[in-house]
């Protein structure tokens, strides 16, 4: 069985917002990785590093 156009278009459509769905949520899922990181390579022993002398270039 054939579907109409509008049918078509419509399954179309709601493809296209499913896959950028994903990839947005894909996309922050690697944000909260990387957030995650950053925030255990600032933590000292007392919880909080001084990052006002850390050297950003060497």
């Amino acid at each position: 069985m054939h579907q109409s156009r509008k049918e078509q278009g419509m399954e179309r459509t709601t493809r296209r917002l499913l896959h950028a769905d994903r990839r947005e949520a894909l996309v922050w899922s690697e944000l909260e990785g990387d957030i995650e990181a950053a925030e255990e390579l600032t933590a000292g022993p007392n919880g909080m590093r001084d990052v006002s002398r850390t050297r950003l270039f060497p």
